[in-house]
């Protein structure tokens, strides 16, 4: 099946690629290596170098957003953007990403630490970014997920927000649930109380844990 972009009028081909390969695509497009991702598609789906060029330019590396304006509600893969007409392949990327990374950033309360005897230490902490692309890349695979239930990554934290830490982000019942059904993780933050103590803090080896539901 072949698409055509209103706005180009270029030809373009379905992708079929695995979760695997769709990971690869999605790290080198977060990290706006575009040729590297055509590379990869010439590998993966057998095609011309014309051809991967003319697909990579329709990729658009956040999910929603359209590659050619500012509109930010696509909703599906393979999906014309209705605001300039842009074919854009939008292809699902992992629920452990930016989004989730904000709102988990914001969520820390390290008045709610486990560590009783850090509490006074750290009640002027704060975090200043989540990253979104884990040490292991391959962890962000549901398979590894359902195995190690867990995702470390760095997190910028302390009394200036600016102290790297390592951070592990242990998944829960509900958590690999929606992992598993490419489902937002925003729901899985304990808020408001709910679970006290689902932050853990090791101030002497910059590293923290956090639980989710």
């Amino acid at each position: 099946m072949k698409f055509k972009c209103k706005k180009c009028n270029e030809e373009l081909v379905r992708l079929n690629l695995s979760e695997e390969q769709k990971l690869d695509i999605y790290v080198l497009m977060q990290n706006d290596l575009r040729i590297f991702a055509e590379k990869k598609l010439i590998d993966y789906c057998t095609l011309t170098q014309n051809e991967a060029r003319i697909i990579a330019k329709h990729l658009n590396n956040r999910n929603g957003k359209c590659s050619e304006c500012e509109f930010d509600e696509l909703n599906e893969e393979n999906t014309d953007c209705p605001n300039c007409g842009a074919f854009n392949y939008n292809l699902n990327e992992p629920v452990f990403n930016i989004n989730f990374c904000s709102q988990l950033e914001w969520s820390l309360d390290f008045q709610n630490v486990e560590n009783e005897t850090i509490k006074y230490s750290v009640k002027e902490f704060w975090c200043d970014g989540v990253q979104h692309l884990p040490y292991d890349i391959n962890s962000l695979l549901y398979k590894n997920i359902e195995k190690h239930k867990e995702i470390i990554t760095k997190a910028w934290i302390g009394s200036g927000g600016d102290e790297i830490y390592e951070m592990k982000i242990k998944f829960g019942e509900q958590s690999l649930e929606n992992y598993k059904n490419n489902k937002s993780l925003d729901e899985c933050i304990p808020r408001n109380n709910e679970n006290p103590g689902w932050i853990k803090l090791f101030m002497e080896d910059k590293k923290i844990e956090v639980q989710l539901k």
